[in-house]
């Protein structure tokens, strides 16, 4: 599997986004970066053989929270205004 930008996108505090995930399949590391370098990473924990599970926040510096349901991920962004560019690694 190769390596995916799936967002790339300027937030303001709080502001959400969906992204539909599934033609990219499930990776196993989500990664966001910001223009400073700032990193947050969420690992795919696996619930069952279906594909079914969560992604799991191991490093967060920006403050963003994720969501996942059915191949769709919400991210939310923090308190404050930045351009994030999520990346599926698998």
């Amino acid at each position: 599997m190769s390596d995916f930008i799936v967002l790339a996108k300027d937030f303001v505090a709080n502001e959400s986004a969906v992204v539909d995930i599934k033609p990219f399949g499930f990776g196993s590391t989500l990664v966001f970066q910001n223009k400073t370098g700032q990193l947050a990473k969420f690992l795919w924990q696996s619930n069952d053989v279906e594909k079914k599970g969560y992604f799991k926040e191991v490093m967060n510096d920006l403050g963003v929270k994720i969501a996942h349901y059915d191949g769709f991920i919400t991210v939310t962004n923090g308190g404050g205004g930045q351009h994030l560019e999520v990346e599926l690694l698998g």
